[in-house]
């Protein structure tokens, strides 16, 4: 029973990865000239909030805390890592690469 329902998790957290992939393509490549870019931008949070979600869900098992209060303290370390280098991957890769004005609308 444990581990089929470990492999449920694996297969909704690889599906959420998925959809964000799928979402990604279709706004961002197929009908991205049917929407602004204000809708585009605001809207690019909903996919890195399920690849985010797969992701951390898929990596969970593997980091994973067991120990004392300095695992804990280590453990918080390690997911604002991983949460910060996906948020500058999407902020810095994915977001310039949907809008080139990107900087220039940010004053940088």
């Amino acid at each position: 029973m444990g581990t089929s329902k470990i492999k449920l998790h694996k297969k909704i957290y690889w599906v959420l990865i998925i959809l964000s992939i799928v979402i990604d393509y279709i706004f961002y490549s197929v009908i991205e000239d049917q929407f602004s870019l204000f809708f585009l931008v605001c809207f690019s949070g909903i996919p890195f909030l399920l690849f985010a979600t797969g992701c951390f869900g898929l990596l969970w098992p593997k980091i994973k805390p067991e120990g004392d209060d300095e695992v804990y303290i280590s453990h918080s370390l390690i997911i604002g890592f991983l949460f910060i280098i996906m948020f500058f991957i999407h902020v810095w890769i994915i977001l310039p690469s949907i809008c080139p004005e990107f900087g220039t609308l940010l004053g940088v």
